[in-house]
């Protein structure tokens, strides 16, 4: 069918044949004609590329009920599908945030720090909790409060999600996010880091400094655009039935560490 024929179609079922494809390709059937450019643009197309379930997430983010909540209603689809690509939301408490992996239209989900279960996290002497306007570092955190390691001997940290809220039959993976404070000592050792689905997980070696000497052993950090580290847990499948996943970190070697800071741990379509 060539561009001529498909121009006297109507503008809906353009933009019905556009939505059984994907948002790249939306983007790309914009530039064929103007027609096209007003169906791929449609709320048609646009809102099948969103969650099934994205007006329930909206109102339960932190902002629900406020000018801001309203805005995003009042949002075309396309603009509202770009806006959660790159603006996070907040949800529940303010722990835990969603957004949209541009490419897929998937579900991306971070676990801020206070939703992870951290071993002596609430000893002020072993962790501080502090705000973002107190980190010393220069990344921004889109949470409240990040952990910031004092002095511990045993790092232990784990997070826990339910597939069931993810997009389904999805590969993801699961990133560690976090940061070194300037003054940190002690954390060139290896630690492990794992994830569990399905009672299934291998643990395998990571280091949290990217210069660390004979890291070659086990995986290194990733220096983000948003100037946080992250390293991959792993990955896992999330299919059609809900199970729990869990991702843990251990460094357990026999000396005190200092100056990490958590920011949370994401997960995202790969």
């Amino acid at each position: 069918m060539d561009v001529t024929t498909v121009d006297v179609m109507p503008e809906e079922c353009i933009a019905t044949i556009i939505s059984f494809t994907s948002p790249r390709e939306a983007c790309r059937d914009s530039l064929v004609s103007r027609i096209f450019a007003s169906a791929a643009g449609s709320d048609l197309v646009w809102e099948r590329f969103l969650p099934p379930d994205y007006q329930q997430i909206i109102s339960e983010s932190v902002s629900s009920g406020s000018s801001a909540s309203s805005s995003l209603n009042n949002l075309s689809k396309k603009d509202l599908y770009f806006h959660l690509c790159d603006n996070p939301i907040l949800l529940g408490n303010g722990n835990r945030s969603f957004a949209i992996d541009k490419l897929s239209g998937k579900k991306c989900y971070m676990l801020g720090a206070r939703e992870l279960s951290i071993v002596w996290g609430d000893n002020p002497q072993y962790w501080r909790w502090i705000s973002s306007a107190e980190l010393p570092v220069l990344a921004q955190s889109r949470f409240s409060e990040v952990a910031l390691l004092l002095d511990v001997c045993w790092l232990e940290i784990r997070g826990r999600i339910e597939t069931k809220i993810l997009s389904p039959n999805t590969k993801y993976g699961a990133y560690f996010i976090y940061a070194i404070a300037d003054h940190n000592y002690k954390l060139h050792h290896a630690v492990k880091v794992s994830i569990s689905y399905e009672n299934e997980g291998n643990a395998t070696n990571a280091y949290l400094l990217p210069d660390t000497p004979g890291g070659h052993d086990g995986r290194l950090p990733r220096k983000r655009e948003d100037k946080w580290f992250e390293i991959e847990f792993g990955e896992f499948f999330s299919g059609q039935v809900g199970s729990l996943v869990e991702m843990h970190l251990l460094g357990t070697a026999g000396n005190w560490k200092s100056g990490l800071v958590v920011h949370g741990i994401e997960l995202r379509p790969k």
